[in-house]
C-alpha cells in the first residue's frame, strides 16, 4: 500500500499488513510529521457511506441544465511528487509491531482463578441448630452461686497445743551447745557486740595520752615544726591551768 505524507507529500510503499485493522500512528522520515493512518479496507468502507450521503438527488428532467462552461485544462505540475521507498529497518519494525498487536488481539484476556482450598461446605442445618442452642443459653439467666460460709473454729483450735510445746521444751532442755573452733583465716559470721561505755572510755584515754605526749614534747615539736608553735603554746597553757585547778581542788579536799 502507499502512504502519503499530508505535510510534504512524500510517498512510501509499505506492506498492507504493517497497518493493523484499527489503524496506527505513523511518522514521516522526511519532515517528521506524525499522523494517524487507517487501514485501506477500513478507509474504503468509511468512504462508501460518505459518497452515498454526498451524492445529490437527481433533478427532474424538466429542470433547466446550466450552461456548460468551458474549463481550461489544468496544467500538469512541473514536478511530480517524489516517491520515496521506506527504509527496510523501519519496515521491519512496523511489521513486528503489527504482528505483536495482532497476537494481542487474538489472545483472550487472562482470568485469574483461585484453586479449591479444600474447604468443605458447612452443614446449614447443623449450623442453624448450633446457633439456636447458643441463643437459648444466652437468654437463660445465670444461676446464682451460693458461697458456703467458713466453718467457725472451735475454742480448742484457737488455743496452742500444750503437748507440742512441752515436747519442744523437752527436746531442747539439757542439750549442750557444741561450738566448732574457728579455723585460721575464717571470718566469724557475727561480730560480738561491744559495750558503748568501753568504746567511749577507750576514746577518752586515747585523747588523754595524745595530750600528754604533746604537752611533754612541746618544746621539741615547736623547734622542729615552727608553724605549730602557737598551737603547742596554747595547749601547754590550757594544761597548766588544768593542773593548777586540779591541785587546788585536791588541796582543798585534803585540808
Amino acid at each position: 500500500m502507499r502512504i502519503t505524507c499530508p505535510n510534504c507529500g512524500a510517498q512510501y510503499e509499505v506492506p498492507a499488513e504493517v497497518i493493523p485493522q484499527d489503524g496506527r500512528d505513523v511518522q514521516c522520515s522526511n519532515c517528521g510529521v506524525t499522523w494517524f493512518q487507517a487501514h485501506p479496507e477500513r478507509s474504503l468502507a468509511e468512504a462508501e457511506p460518505l459518497a452515498e450521503a454526498d451524492a445529490p438527488e437527481p433533478e427532474s428532467p424538466e429542470a433547466a441544465l446550466p450552461e456548460a462552461e468551458e474549463v481550461a485544462p489544468e496544467s500538469e505540475p512541473d514536478h511530480a511528487p517524489v516517491r520515496r521507498e521506506l527504509d527496510p529497518s523501519i519496515a521491519d519494525i512496523l511489521k513486528e509491531e503489527a504482528a505483536h498487536e495482532a497476537r494481542l488481539r487474538r489472545t483472550p484476556d487472562p482470568l485469574e482463578s483461585q484453586p479449591d482450598l479444600g474447604l468443605e461446605a458447612p452443614d446449614t442445618a447443623a449450623a442453624a441448630a448450633l446457633a439456636r442452642d447458643r441463643a437459648a443459653r444466652m437468654r437463660q439467666p445465670a444461676a446464682p452461686t451460693i458461697s458456703q460460709p467458713d466453718p467457725v473454729p472451735s475454742r480448742r483450735d484457737m488455743l496452742p497445743d500444750i503437748e507440742e510445746i512441752n515436747s519442744t521444751l523437752r527436746a531442747d532442755h539439757g542439750r549442750p551447745t557444741i561450738r566448732r573452733p574457728m579455723e585460721r583465716g575464717e571470718i566469724p559470721t557475727r561480730m560480738p557486740a561491744r559495750s558503748g561505755f568501753a568504746r567511749g572510755f577507750a576514746v577518752v584515754m586515747l585523747i588523754a595520752v595524745l595530750i600528754v605526749l604533746l604537752y611533754a614534747n612541746a618544746p621539741t615539736l615547736a623547734g622542729k615544726v615552727p608553724a605549730a608553735d602557737g598551737f603547742l603554746n596554747g595547749l601547754v597553757a590550757v594544761v597548766d591551768k588544768a593542773r593548777f585547778w586540779l591541785d587546788a581542788q585536791v588541796k582543798g579536799f585534803t585540808g
